[in-house]
């Protein structure tokens, strides 16, 4: 009489492996016949004896070398996927640090750029007193430029939205203020282009320069995903090939593609910083306060009052710079501003890196295939414990 064993043909058929074997037969035809064939190798033993049972003792016997078979397996599954997440955590743990540390050095860089155009514009109105002498004639016309600047500006920007002009004369007065000159000369768009951009470009490198030292130190172990390391212990002829390389082409595979590939570092932050300044124009920088001399005003408190304007002129451009970086949406960034860009710049990245491990450990097939694969396996041992349970009662 032989004994009947519930889940037995659901347990020598492989049932619970069906579905997941022609997906990752599909995704990677090599790669998934061979863990099929390495599956049913490593349990031809336990099925051979689980289809020839004919005593309770000879069923629970092949149950429990299945049992074991399948559990070495699947710990191998279960470490591709620990050790992958783990690795994924670790970047996606590093990504905000990164990110702030990215934008901590532009904001410091032109904090920096900033006060040292300040002292220096300080400096010469210290140095040249010529304009004083000539300060109370120019009185009458000491706000000119400014003041057709941001009348020029504030009648573009209300056409753009408005479809008007508030002005109807935008050259009111063409005189030329000292502090103006001065902002003109330290501080025009072409200066200011080229130090951001020499910002840009810095703060960028290192940005690169921190992921990939972030990638390299959490490449995956090649040790634990070795073939099936837990399961040769239990069952010498089992070996699926993961397609390893050399510990330097792993190490060295995709570090700098999985940055610069994903990141597109490589557009030029001039060109961008440019952008910024014309696609609306910084009229705080046109519009600090000129104080006007008087007939009483002295040449100490003369140069106070300019360096006054300087600070107003000056602070008024770094607050607007700073601003421009964290709300204006700039088309070669994909309409997001650089703050907005480059915090999901982080993301990009672990996807890339992710990807390409994927691709060198494991061919065509995703980390969301070994998920389900071990799915399949706790089903299947599900199978194997009920029977055992079934054969004690």
């Amino acid at each position: 009489m032989t004994i009947t064993v519930v889940y037995k043909d659901e347990i020598l058929n492989l049932n619970a492996f069906q579905t997941i074997f022609e997906k990752i037969k599909k995704a990677d035809p090599k790669m998934g016949l061979n863990i099929e064939q390495s599956l049913k190798a490593a349990v031809s033993e336990s099925h051979d004896l689980l289809a020839k049972v004919r005593t309770s003792d000879q069923a629970q016997l092949a149950l429990m070398k299945e049992q074991i078979f399948i559990q070495a397996q699947s710990s191998q599954y279960l470490n591709i996927t620990d050790e992958i997440t783990q690795k994924k955590n670790n970047l996606l743990e590093f990504n905000p640090k990164a990110y702030h540390d990215f934008m901590n050095e532009v904001e410091r860089e032109l904090l920096t750029f900033i006060n040292n155009k300040k002292w220096i514009m300080y400096k010469e109105i210290e140095k040249d007193g010529a304009w004083y002498s000539g300060l109370r004639d120019s009185a009458k016309k000491s706000g000119g430029s400014l003041l057709n600047a941001a009348m020029k500006g504030i009648n573009s920007i209300s056409k753009e939205f408005k479809g008007k002009e508030v002005f109807d004369q935008t050259d009111m007065v063409d005189a030329k203020s000292i502090v103006e000159s001065l902002l003109e000369k330290h501080l025009s768009n072409k200066i200011v282009t080229d130090a951001m951009g020499d910002i840009f470009k810095n703060a960028s490198k290192r940005y690169e320069e921190k992921w990939i030292e972030q990638i390299a130190s959490n490449v995956p172990n090649i040790k634990r995903l070795s073939a099936f390391s837990i399961a040769n212990s239990a069952q010498t002829n089992l070996k699926v090939d993961f397609q390893f390389g050399t510990a330097e082409q792993v190490l060295a595979m995709g570090l700098g593609s999985a940055v610069i590939g994903a990141v597109g570092l490589a557009i030029g932050w001039h060109t961008l910083t440019y952008a910024m300044l014309n696609v609306f124009p910084p009229i705080a920088l046109f519009t600090a306060l000129i104080t006007v001399a008087t007939g009483f005003i002295t040449k100490d408190k003369a140069i106070e009052n300019r360096k006054k304007d300087i600070d107003e002129a000056v602070n008024r451009y770094h607050q607007f710079f700073l601003q421009q970086l964290y709300t204006l949406k700039l088309k070669d960034m994909n309409n997001k501003s650089i703050s907005n860009y480059m915090e999901e710049l982080g993301t990009d990245i672990i996807r890339e890196a992710i990807a390409q491990w994927e691709k060198n450990y494991f061919g065509n097939l995703k980390m969301e295939h070994f998920r389900e694969l071990n799915q399949a396996f706790v089903k299947h041992l599900m199978y194997v414990n009920e029977a055992m349970e079934e054969l004690t009662t």
